[in-house]
């Protein structure tokens, strides 16, 4: 019987102390591929890899069956390359092995010149894009609207695109009340409010804040925003507020951990991601998971993500995201029903095999 097939895949971002959205997705890959059940003739192995000066930190890879790892040094490689069938690259570090290699685009931020105050960055992402367009077996995109967005700014074979949505972490779902009183107590919060998670410009915040003012909700609700900001940002910040007269009415938590996010997310009346361009939007579909209303945007692939399950607004337009926001508050228990159920149907499972089926695709023609 011959050995089954090794998929390697660069995990250095699960080293990281607090992981970003592409470890998120790494992790999540990789540990949904260690448990999918397959016949026998269709197994396969992971082997997880770690840059050499990451490898010390190397109990923070996935643990779990099918599932090994080994450390990387490159662009010089002297001990010997373990052998794999193919690699996976999940964002720009990528060991330089003559195999057939699968990347997955997030989304082309810097194509739209999105998110991108470093010039210099700005352009090695875009040098970035060129190298997985002319050297990648196959593309994974997150979405449609990614796999589009990359064939109209970098341009490729569409038969090598393919998208492969992304699923949904059975951590985020509704919580028993205790749960969410006790992470409101926490973080101090009291009353009703809504929920905004995000700080590079694309999430839309100062929008967000005049919407809040100009519907009057800061009469019965806080508005809770997650993430960390520079000191310059939040000075910026707490000027505006001062100037909206929301200083008492608007809650900066910063950093959110993974085990804290969901309940905010249950405990909120609403979430507000009214981004300006996402590659995905996975937030969305989170929020949805924890039985709450969801205001996003008509922009990138916040529609598609949302699947008309969510309050969708023109995110420049101030009146339009008040409007949009009362909506979502008052969004009706069927409608917030369907949105759970929609999002429960988007699987970490599904993504997974989505994925090794672009794999098997890219060995059978090489």
């Amino acid at each position: 019987m011959s050995r089954p097939p090794v998929f390697a895949i660069e995990a250095t971002n699960l080293t990281d102390e607090r992981g970003t959205g592409i470890g998120r997705y790494t992790r999540q890959l990789i540990e949904a591929l260690s448990a999918l059940q397959v016949q026998p003739q269709d197994e396969f192995e992971v082997l997880q890899l770690c840059k050499r000066s990451r490898w010390p930190l190397r109990e923070r890879l996935a643990q779990g069956p099918r599932l090994s790892s080994r450390m990387w040094w490159g662009p010089v490689w002297p001990i010997p390359r373990p052998a794999c069938s193919l690699l996976h690259v999940p964002d720009e570090r990528q060991p330089p092995w003559r195999v057939p290699v699968v990347a997955t685009v997030h989304d082309l931020y810097a194509a739209l010149n999105i998110n991108t105050g470093d010039e210099k960055k700005r352009q090695r992402k875009l040098r970035h894009y060129e190298h997985l367009r002319d050297g990648c077996a196959r593309l994974v995109c997150v979405s449609e609207n990614t796999r589009q967005d990359f064939l109209r700014l970098v341009g490729g074979d569409p038969a090598r695109l393919k998208v492969v949505h992304l699923g949904v972490s059975p951590d985020f779902c509704p919580r028993e009340a205790a749960e969410i009183d006790a992470v409101r107590t926490r973080h101090g919060i009291a009353g009703p409010y809504l929920l905004f998670v995000g700080s590079t410009p694309n999430k839309n915040l100062a929008r967000t804040l005049e919407a809040f003012a100009a519907g009057g909700f800061a009469r019965d609700f806080t508005l809770l925003v997650c993430g960390e900001r520079s000191q310059a940002q939040g000075e910026a910040l707490a000027s505006r507020l001062a100037a909206l007269n929301l200083t008492d009415r608007v809650r900066f938590v910063g950093f959110v951990s993974d085990a804290n996010l969901p309940v905010l997310y249950a405990g909120a009346a609403a979430y507000l991601f009214p981004s300006l361009y996402e590659g995905y939007g996975l937030p969305i579909l989170e929020a949805m998971a924890c039985g709450v209303p969801v205001l996003t945007s008509n922009r990138g692939s916040c529609p598609e993500a949302a699947a008309g399950h969510a309050v969708i607004a023109d995110p420049e337009d101030i009146a339009a995201l008040a409007a949009g926001i009362g909506e979502a508050v008052a969004m009706t228990e069927s409608r917030r029903a369907a949105a759970l159920a929609y999002a429960r149907t988007r699987t970490w499972e599904a993504t997974a095999r989505g994925t090794l089926a672009i794999w098997r695709e890219a060995l059978a023609e090489r």
